[in-house]
């Protein structure tokens, strides 16, 4: 059996080389000395890390994209919570909506960000819709904000967390909340003492799927950020790219913070997932 499963993990050896590669690189580089005409510079320091949580664009950026991040996946979340609860409990329409939802999530990203963009465009169809109903009377201004970036991002990742938050709840057996009801209980005490204890897992799965990815946005906050919003992507592209002067070390450090960050959440949510027998 062992012998079975060696020869299946043989066609992913090559990409978790390359991947183990690719990081031994960025590590390397980002102890490097700092050298706008070559990628990498000898003697090694790593005043490089310091120099992210002392410079304030670079910080800023690291703390940005924590902040916008956690921010987006509570609301993706709370609204993937409701919509799957809603939809696990409407079994006549069930499979036309996840139809629905897995065809948005099929449509590539670009051209949903790009069809976002449209819409918060201060001539797009929201403004518009908000004009008609007399509720503004100027155009509100999304582009280039920390709004745009987090309704970009909840806007993104919410298919995925209606899936499986759906997934989850048809793990639980109806008789729970049958059970919960007989003892007298309404539908909001069934929800938040039966289902969303039940549904943990599949929150915290959601987390990994969304909050990673968030933080690591970089589409999300040039398209709709319009380059105003600096996130940790963002000023590992700056850095890069030489727009301000290249400084492939601390674009490298930025890259290595980044992939703690998203590291440290998938092993500390797996850590808590199997120390419950969940997984």
């Amino acid at each position: 059996m062992k012998s079975r499963v060696g020869l299946l993990a043989l066609p992913a050896l090559p990409l978790i080389a390359l991947f183990c590669a690719s990081v031994i690189w960025v590590v390397f580089v980002s102890f490097s000395s700092s050298d706008p005409r070559s990628l990498y510079q000898f003697p090694l320091t790593s005043s490089n890390y310091w120099s992210v949580f002392t410079t304030p664009f670079a910080y800023r950026s690291v703390v940005r994209s924590i902040y916008l991040g956690i921010t987006s996946t509570i609301v993706c979340i709370v609204i993937g919570y409701l919509v799957a609860f809603h939809i696990s409990r409407n079994e006549k329409k069930k499979d036309t909506i996840v139809s629905v939802i897995l065809a948005v999530y099929m449509v590539s990203f670009i051209v949903k960000i790009f069809a976002l963009s449209i819409i918060l465009a201060p001539a797009g169809p929201l403004n518009e819709m908000m004009k008609g109903a007399g509720l503004i009377t100027s155009p509100i201004i999304f582009m280039g904000t920390e709004l745009a970036i987090v309704i970009g991002l909840v806007y993104t990742a919410l298919p995925i967390t209606i899936l499986v938050l759906l997934s989850q709840f048809e793990q639980i057996p109806h008789y729970y909340r049958d059970a919960a009801a007989c003892f007298g209980a309404n539908r909001w005490q069934r929800l938040y003492h039966v289902h969303l204890p039940l549904s943990m897992p599949g929150i915290l799965t959601c987390i990994v799927f969304t909050l990673p990815p968030s933080i690591a946005a970089f589409e999300v906050p040039m398209l709709l950020g319009r380059g105003r919003i600096n996130m940790i992507s963002t000023q590992i592209y700056q850095s890069s790219s030489g727009l301000s002067g290249a400084n492939w070390p601390l674009a490298a450090s930025l890259s290595v913070i980044l992939l703690m960050i998203s590291g440290g959440i998938i092993l500390t949510i797996q850590y808590w997932l199997a120390r419950r027998k969940v997984v």
